[in-house]
């Protein structure tokens, strides 16, 4: 045999060409799959594939080739082909070449590679595809373009295979002359024409070539330098400018490794120190944002520092240390010329040529939420926004995205966090009065971001009004827990007076939804005695506290001392009709007015007051929209349940239409809406409504939230009416939860109790529904009083029971 590696390399390509429409990246992972007749498995590599399919080398285990004859359909004498490639294996003469030319010098190997298939077949499905004369692969510096580059570079069959750094037009221009002198065998001119005649030979020969044009910084520099002809190029680049985004061009965006990805790369690059517990390795990939070139940063400085995972992980979390100091330069990555916050510091620098103000509008990005940042809070900087975005600093379409560590690495570039700090509480609360759901939402997770990274410097003067806004959409959208625990934290940092009786009314109006409204009358009382004290009787803190104590003497059951003091307030706040505090007061005074046994003139009074919205806020507006509900109760209660469904399904369609159907209001009007259906005696679409709305409070509240219990308590409560032999077990287990969370007296709990009398009388068992109506009367007259709406309503159905 006069040429055994040759001989060979034939051998392989002919088992190879079986596949010649699959990838060297699919074929490296079927074999990598296939089970050999010994029971081992072997890992082939995509790019070694290439190398020996093209007589470059020669693979040192027999098994991976026979790994790749079985995955591309077997070989009949598995014999020969060993005897192939044993001679190949032994000839010690030097590889011959395969005819190609191959100039420049890929980046090596990572340490711990991945092989990331979906973006390595991506990338071969563009050089293969015909109208392609461009691949470009794009994303922030560090998330391995070079490595995915060098992959294909070594996978492509191109007879002319050229890899030229392209950060500056001379790198360029001398990667050119290079591959020129290469070609001509002759270096008889200077660099430039060189590069000229290289771009000319490009363009009009019929030999098959790729040029790897790798970190492009500055596509104007290279102006009259891009490849043109029959061959690929692919460009690696964190930009993605207009003059990239060509016709006969494919991009693909090179992102984070995904969370398998990101654990195996930690996984293989650490187990040269055994000291780390593979159970925190996923941690850590998560707390670096799955950020390529920072995890094989720390993964170098773990192992150069012998630093264990905890500690790394501790040190991250502390807002005191600097990017450059987490991934020093001392414990490089793989192959990678600088550092994460070197290569934030460099982009930021392009960033300011493109537009002046590219720093400001990065220092409020860092500030705020990575993961959505409504395009309104960055208004003024929309130019600088666009060129952070063509340098994959960030991502804009529509909203703003930026890696978390991108993000610290910009905060430690500033020379003071307070002026990007307060610019963005300012832009937040700007844009959160006239918000709609979502980006309320948005403006949420912006704000509690801000809060967290730079919250110290909202203080200065005062509590920044965004900070108080926290609670409130907290308490607003169902969550009162988590409003209690914000408002608390903040009061922490409070002195201002008026800061402190703000976030003390935030506190006790929580503490009173969770199902307490003793605790919060008390707070309140307090509450209300100091803002008269500090802020005077007319301040509009002073007179919230004045509401939220009325309030809450109504949720306790003393109707008639909240109807007084709602009435005081109303008649001495001197507001204008439309105004929340007055508004809100009103809507109560109205309850107290029905719940008083004064149905009719709550009906009136509720009408009165839609109608005064509906002309002030319109008929859209939420707050008209919440005095429809109450309106729908009232016109129930005095007898005219269809009237009644027919109003709470304005107020649901109102609400769904301006709120979403996942907000607090929506549900609960879709609740009571069910409620009156069933006293209109329509039950399948009640029970349907009690369903949803049950669900829709649960998806938002959770399953032991107060209201999701009472929804929950109610559908099973008319399931029962509606002949469901199980709903009497399902509302005792229900009535548990229920006095776990309000406590055995609470007017919901009481309710539950006179609900499951009804059910046991409608089951036949008379005289233990009589005997736990009874008691769950003397309760409710206690609590609520002999007069209530609900103690009338269980005294009439006892009566009714004893005289049948």
């Amino acid at each position: 045999m006069s040429d055994p590696k040759a001989a060979f390399a034939q051998a392989l390509a002919r088992l190879r060409g079986r596949l010649p429409d699959v990838s060297d990246e699919a074929v490296a992972r079927r074999a990598s799959a296939v089970v050999l007749p010994s029971g081992r498995r072997v890992a082939v590599n995509a790019r070694r594939l290439g190398e020996w399919v093209g007589g470059q080398s020669v693979p040192r285990d027999f098994d991976v080739v026979l790994a790749v004859a079985m995955a591309t359909g077997g070989v009949p004498k598995p014999t020969e082909l060993r005897d192939l490639w044993r001679a190949a294996h032994r000839d010690r003469r030097a590889t011959p070449k395969s005819g190609r030319l191959v100039v420049g010098r890929p980046p090596s190997d990572a340490a711990a590679l991945r092989d990331r298939p979906d973006l390595a077949d991506a990338i071969d499905a563009a050089l293969r595809a015909p109208d392609v004369r461009q691949v470009l692969l794009t994303g922030p510096g560090g998330v391995g373009k070079s490595q995915l580059a060098t992959a294909a570079f070594h996978r492509a069959r191109a007879d002319v295979l050229v890899w030229v750094g392209a950060r500056t037009r001379q790198s360029v221009l001398t990667g050119y002359a290079r591959a020129w002198r290469a070609l001509a065998k002759a270096a008889d001119a200077d660099e430039e024409t060189q590069a000229d005649l290289f771009l000319a030979w490009l363009r009009s020969t019929t030999t098959s070539w790729l040029v790897v044009m790798d970190d492009v910084d500055d596509p104007a520099e290279l102006a009259g330098l891009w490849p043109a002809g029959d061959g690929r190029t692919l460009i690696t680049t964190q930009r993605r400018d207009a003059s990239l985004l060509r016709p006969d061009a494919r991009v693909v965006t090179v992102g984070m490794f995904t969370a398998d990805e990101a654990t195996a790369y930690l996984s293989a690059r650490l187990s040269v120190d055994p000291r780390h517990d593979p159970a925190d390795l996923a941690t850590l990939a998560d707390a670096l944002g799955r950020f390529p070139l920072a995890l094989s940063q720390a993964a170098a400085f773990l192992i150069d520092s012998g630093t264990d995972v905890p500690t790394y992980l501790d040190l991250l979390a502390d807002r005191r240390q600097r990017v450059a100091d987490l991934f020093p330069p001392t414990s490089p990555a793989d192959d990678h010329h600088d550092t994460v916050a070197g290569t934030v510091r460099l982009a930021v620098e392009r960033a300011r040529t493109l537009a002046a103000d590219a720093v400001d509008a990065l220092g409020l990005i860092s500030v705020l939420a990575s993961d959505g940042i409504p395009e309104s809070l960055l208004a003024d900087h929309l130019p600088a926004l666009r060129a952070l975005h063509r340098l994959n600093l960030v991502t804009h379409h529509g909203r703003v995205e930026a890696h978390a560590l991108v993000q610290r690495a910009a905060r430690d570039l500033l020379p003071d966090l307070a002026t990007p700090a307060v610019t963005a509480a300012d832009a937040i609360e700007r844009e959160w009065s006239t918000a709609d759901p979502d980006t309320a939402a948005a403006l949420y997770r912006n704000a509690e971001v801000l809060r967290t990274v730079a919250g110290e410097h909202l203080w200065t003067g005062g509590m920044h009004p965004v900070l108080r806004r926290l609670g409130r959409y907290l308490a607003e959208i169902g969550r009162p827990a988590a409003a209690r625990d914000v408002a608390t934290a903040l009061l922490t940092h409070a002195t201002d007076p008026r800061d402190v009786i703000a976030l003390r009314t935030q506190v006790a109006k929580a503490i009173g939804d969770l199902g307490d409204p003793q605790t919060a009358l008390a707070h309140f009382t307090e509450i209300r005695a100091t803002a008269e004290d500090t802020l005077g009787l007319t301040d509009e803190d002073t007179l919230w506290a004045r509401f939220h104590q009325a309030n809450y003497r109504l949720e306790t059951g003393l109707i008639e001392q909240a109807l007084a003091e709602l009435t005081s307030l109303i008649d001495s706040c001197g507001l204008p009709a439309a105004h929340p505090v007055r508004v809100m007061a009103e809507d109560d005074r109205i309850l107290c007015l029905g719940l008083s046994g004064n149905l009719t003139a709550a009906r009136d009074a509720a009408d009165d007051l839609v109608t005064t919205l509906r002309r002030e806020l319109g008929p859209r507006h939420k707050q008209t929209l919440r005095v429809v509900l109450g309106l729908g109760r009232w016109i129930g209660e005095t007898g005219d349940a269809h009237t009644a469904v027919a109003t709470y399904q304005e107020a649901v369609d109102g609400l769904e239409a301006v709120a979403g159907r996942g907000h607090h209001d929506t549900f609960i009007a879709r609740h009571n809406l069910a409620y009156w259906r069933a006293v209109a005696g329509d039950l399948p679409r009640a029970i349907t409504e009690f369903a949803t709305a049950s669900a829709d409070a649960e998806r938002a509240l959770g399953e032991t939230h107060p209201t999701t219990l009472t929804y929950r308590s109610n559908l099973v409560f008319w399931q029962g009416m509606a002949g469901d032999p199980e709903a009497l077990h399902h509302l005792t287990a229900l009535r548990h939860s229920v006095e776990r969370t309000f406590g055995y007296r609470h007017p919901r709990a009481l309710r539950i109790r006179q609900q499951r009398a009804q059910l046991l009388h409608r089951a036949g068992h008379t005289d233990e529904a009589v005997d736990e109506l009874r008691a769950v009367l003397a309760e409710m007259s206690a609590v609520q009083g002999d007069n209530h709406p609900r103690t009338r309503e269980a005294a009439d159905l006892l009566a009714s029971w004893r005289t049948t």
